[in-house]
């Protein structure tokens, strides 16, 4: 690297930083001039991304020049108990879930959102695999230099949720994340209220699956508010073999709210422990040697076809125990500074723990790493200041957020069979990371004419990541032990985002909307402790993304007590991705491949509200996903490839029914949820297919009670909720993942058959659910 450009990278992160610092001498400035008022709901809804502390509202979303979608509290309650809020955003358009065990929040499952994708992922080969934010209250949850950095079980179940606000594609500076590149996400827990009130909930269902919940609110007390949730769940797995592979997940949630003139300041924690005993996958047809008791042992042949659709190996065999820790603590504060400026902070601290346990008797048995135990950890602490400054025909907000995170990755191989231990490794890994995000941006929401508003931002963003290995410093303790050594490697990203969204109400009922945005990722996923790359050529992937829509609603329309429609087309195109893949020779080595791709299609939610009775809704999304060009590892460069795993169709369409039974109501919805073609990943040669996964539908119901009749026996009940639950009604038989395998997963000699997690079949539950 010239002197010229180290002196251009630090001239930009001076920049940057004495961006964070000018904004604070403002605030002081400001804070000694200030008239303090109220905080008008205006001032909160020009926030919707990270600070709003409820759900968007219709009127908010219609002001929107951005792809914005929203899950309220009545469809997450749609919802199976064992469900989370990852669950929930799968009833959006374009929005696909997908795991071992993708409908519970107690497995790890990756969210696709258009193609894009993010979390724990079985299946490799996706044109972007980290590319969607997730945020718990505004505070982000993905790791800033891991692949798989994010763990769908740190997102709230639905009892400790208030809804959900989705951002689709990258969405304008002030909202945007360092991994927004597909959308941002968040899960907005239930909030502080004025009113004193307690709901405690317990649901039993199939697979031993139990979930237990409390949500008590103090009220409005001299200026403060506070709410605390706890939720705990359990479940088995759906799998049938000797071993039931139980998970469990504890959650706890606090808010403290002070409200004052002008403003108000909150202090937040979140913990969530999730540990979980996951099967393996399975072949989908019957492979020589692999079997239910190891590779090429006398026992039945393992697969779909022989052992059984759900069948799983014992725990003797093969065993994975998965543990997710995050302890998130946090502070807010909205105050307004002048009479037309308004100032925002979040501040937050996040450690996070990974702890991966793993044995591979049956296949891998005479192997170095046939144990393996993983845990890495991670320490955040980050802080966004910004300010909405309202002028007479237009709003400018501007700010900026630093994020400084440590990562720590150790990984040990052994084999007790052969005398190693974990105190003494056959094989180590000791890596760190350093990771130092800047953002700086600006914003206009004009508005020239009435109903006419214009959105130019631009934000300037430098990722810096400093990798040290330190696997020779782990092994001058333990002689004689191999390692994998890479060179020290570090690496800045200084790039210009910008951006320019528009939305016009066209009619009263009707507004058209368009976004265009440039933005750009730091390379994650083990890019740089992998000597397969060549770090001075490596770039951030870039995403350009154009959107364009049109929503609707009305009172009254054709006899219908109201009536909503959002329809958009988008256009992504991605450029400098690279690849994480499995090396068929070694699957504990990854090597990369390199792709550009576009993803493109159509989105639309319709709603019906036809009287109080009965209510239809439908979510429909198409998408074309394709790589314009990929080079494998093996050299070979493939065209017009369509991208793994993402269905070209997705649609969740139903109907709900409620009316009183005297001072009763009861309700229940009908809904039934989609998935179409899925192309395959072909492990064996390192690229896409054009085979393609069976689609599936589930169709999924619920009946619920909602009564005050046990409130004259128990002093200061209120209302009691009873419901239950019926998913995949039909009992479809299908796969939520799929891939062709090289052969490693196996250890056989030879590859080229398809491994799948398959989906849950029928289940029941049941819940009640009780208010004071």
């Amino acid at each position: 690297m010239g002197y010229g450009d180290f002196a251009m990278r630090r001239g930009v992160r001076t920049m940057l930083l004495g961006a964070v610092s000018a904004l604070a001498v403002m605030t002081q400035g400001h804070a000694q001039a200030v008239n303090a008022g109220t905080v008008s709901a205006s001032g909160t809804a020009a926030a919707p991304g990270n600070y709003a502390n409820q759900v968007l509202t219709r009127k908010a979303v219609k002001q929107q020049a951005q792809s914005v979608s929203v899950v309220k509290k009545s469809t997450i309650d749609l919802l199976a108990p064992i469900a989370s809020g990852t669950q929930a955003i799968s009833t959006l358009p374009g929005v696909v879930i997908s795991g071992y065990s993708s409908s519970a929040g107690t497995a790890r499952s990756t969210i696709s959102i258009r193609g894009i994708k993010v979390g724990f992922n079985s299946v490799p080969g996706d044109i972007e695999t980290n590319g969607i934010t997730n945020l718990f209250d505004g505070i982000p949850l993905n790791s800033l230099i891991q692949g798989t950095g994010f763990h769908s079980v740190q997102i709230p179940f639905g009892a400790l949720l208030a809804g959900v606000n989705v951002i689709y594609g990258p969405g304008n500076p002030r909202d945007r994340w360092f991994d927004s590149l597909g959308g941002t996400v968040n899960f907005i827990p239930v909030q502080p209220s004025a009113k004193a009130s307690a709901t405690a909930s317990a649901s039993y269902g199939s697979f031993d699956s139990q979930v237990y919940s409390l949500v008590a609110q103090t009220g409005l007390h001299d200026g403060w508010e506070g709410v605390i949730g706890l939720n705990h769940a359990f479940n088995h797995t759906f799998r049938r073999g000797p071993y039931d592979w139980p998970a469990r997940n504890d959650q706890v949630y606090f808010k403290i709210t002070k409200r004052f003139d002008g403003g108000h300041v909150s202090l937040g924690g979140y913990y969530i422990h999730n540990r979980e005993f996951r099967p393996n996958q399975i072949p989908v047809e019957p492979q020589a040697g692999v079997t239910l008791g190891g590779l090429n042992a006398n026992a039945p042949l393992y697969s779909q076809q022989t052992s059984g659709f759900y069948s799983d190996l014992p725990n003797n065999v093969w065993f994975k125990e998965n543990q997710i820790i995050d302890y998130i603590g946090y502070a807010k504060l909205t105050k307004r500074i002048s009479d037309n400026t308004t100032l925002h902070d979040l501040f937050w601290y996040r450690h996070g723990d990974v702890i991966h346990y793993r044995l591979n008797y049956g296949f891998i048995g005479a192997s170095s790493q046939d144990t393996e135990f993983y845990a890495p950890y991670s320490d955040t602490i980050g802080d966004k200041l910004d300010f909405d400054t309202k002028l007479q025909y237009n709003t400018i907000s501007y700010g900026a957020y630093v994020i400084n995170a440590h990562t720590h990755d150790i990984y040990d191989g052994y084999n007790t069979n052969l005398g190693t231990t974990r105190q003494n490794p056959a094989s180590i890994t000791r890596d760190v990371y350093n990771n130092l995000y800047l953002a700086a941006f600006v914003q206009d929401k004009i508005e020239p004419i009435a109903g006419l508003r214009i959105v130019p931002g631009v934000q300037l963003v430098n990722y810096e990541t400093r990798y040290v290995n330190q696997s020779p410093i782990a092994a001058i303790n333990l002689p004689g032990t191999g390692f994998n050594t890479y060179p020290n490697t570090s690496k800045d990203f200084n790039r210009v985002q910008p951006s320019l969204g528009a939305s016009y109400d066209v009619l009263p009922w009707a507004t058209l909307y368009g976004n265009f945005a440039v933005t750009y990722q730091n390379p994650t996923g083990g890019n740089f402790a992998n000597n397969q790359i060549n770090l001075p050529a490596l770039k951030p992937v870039k995403s350009t993304d154009y959107e364009i829509g049109v929503r609707m609603f009305q009172r009254g329309f054709l006899g219908l007590d109201s009536a909503s429609a959002d329809i958009n087309y988008f256009r992504d195109d991605l450029e400098d991705e690279t690849v994480g893949i499995a090396n068929p020779n070694n699957p504990t080595q990854t090597t990369f491949g390199f792709g550009s791709g576009r993803l493109q299609g159509v989105n639309a939610s319709l709603k019906a509200n036809f009287n109080f009775h009965w209510m239809a809704f439908a979510n429909l999304g198409y998408l074309d996903a394709r790589y314009l060009t990929y080079t494998a590892p093996s050299g070979n460069v493939y065209q017009n490839l369509p991208d793994p795993a993402s269905p070209r169709d997705t649609a969740n369409i139903g109907v709900r029914y409620q009316v009183f039974a005297g001072a009763n109501l009861i309700g229940a919805n009908l809904w039934d949820q989609y998935v179409g073609k899925r192309y395959l990943f072909n492990n064996a040669i390192g690229a896409p297919t054009h085979n393609a996964i069976v689609p599936y539908n589930l169709l999924n119901a619920s009946i619920t009670l909602k009564t005050p009749y046990l409130n004259r026996y128990v002093s200061h009940l209120g209302e009691v909720d009873v419901s239950f639950y019926a998913t995949n009604l039909l009992g479809r038989k299908y796969n939520a993942t799929e891939y062709i395998s090289a052969g490693g997963y196996f250890n056989t000699p030879t590859g080229g058959y398809a491994i799948a997690n398959p989906g849950a079949p029928r289940a029941f539950y049941g819940t009640v659910t009780v208010k004071f």
